[in-house]
């Protein structure tokens, strides 16, 4: 299993230093760079020969994809330009966490929020993915962040009903400890479980979830086992810091041990 770094061009340097596998870029960002933005990143990638094999952050807030207010023509032209992007970077696998546009609005029937989703990905966003030789994974949110999708079998569930071949489902170590999901519930998804993040998960740091400092302060060989039985290729560090320099040799010492 591959290890990886959720972040921009500022951290390519010392993500391909510290031995990581991969960083995982931000799709959004991508879609929406400047030629000059976009140029520099894949540049700063080749000098340091570090893949970027996946991108979270799909979409920005205000593109909404639930609602009354869903601007089809807008989304597709964000996508076509962002996975034509994605497949020249050589990412494998895009993420939509997005909890600000898949979010149900107040007083929207959540049946129709469901069908919106449903809609959207099997209709636009897994196509055009496919199109690109592209993985589209669901990020189960916890409920502070996004009010639908928020368990690793909520993922699982929609990416079966839209059955197709690139859709799939995520973990997030930090999501599932929040929502309860377990390592056993990792492993009843093999075969759908296509990408992953990690950190140190508990709630009431300061930053919510930060970088893993210690082996012993939490199961985290529990959930790279849980991992590699469901088939997941990659598990990307998603967290928060005050010093990515120093923290991210001391994750990737964690990570090694276990993938």
């Amino acid at each position: 299993m591959k290890i990886g770094v959720c972040g921009g061009t500022d951290r390519i340097a010392a993500t391909a230093d510290a031995g990581f596998d991969y960083i995982e870029g931000n799709f959004s960002s991508i879609s929406r760079w400047t030629d000059e933005e976009y140029y520099n990143f894949n540049n700063e990638l080749k000098k340091y020969s570090l893949p970027c094999e996946a991108a979270n952050c799909f979409l920005p807030g205000e593109m909404k994809i639930v609602g009354d207010a869903v601007d089809y023509k807008a989304l597709e032209e964000f996508l076509l330009k962002g996975f034509k992007r994605a497949k020249e970077t050589g990412i494998k696998t895009v993420v939509m966490g997005s909890g600000g546009a898949r979010s149900v609005p107040e007083g929207f029937s959540f049946k129709k929020a469901v069908n919106q989703i449903v809609f959207f990905v099997s209709q636009y966003a897994a196509p055009i993915a496919a199109d690109n030789g592209i993985d589209f994974v669901f990020e189960p949110l916890c409920k502070p962040e996004s009010n639908i999708i928020n368990t690793i079998k909520d993922g699982a569930m929609l990416a079966s009903v839209i059955n197709m071949p690139n859709v799939g489902t995520l973990g997030d170590l930090y999501h599932m400890h929040v929502e309860g999901d377990t390592y056993k519930d990792v492993r009843e998804l093999k075969g759908i479980f296509k990408h992953s993040h990690i950190s140190y998960p508990v709630p009431g740091t300061e930053m919510r979830r930060v970088f893993m400092k210690s082996p012993d302060e939490y199961d985290y060989k529990g959930f790279f086992d849980a991992l590699k039985y469901a088939g997941c290729e990659r598990v990307s560090i998603e967290a928060a810091t005050n010093d990515f320099n120093n923290d991210v040799y001391e994750a990737v010492k964690i990570m090694k041990m276990y993938k």
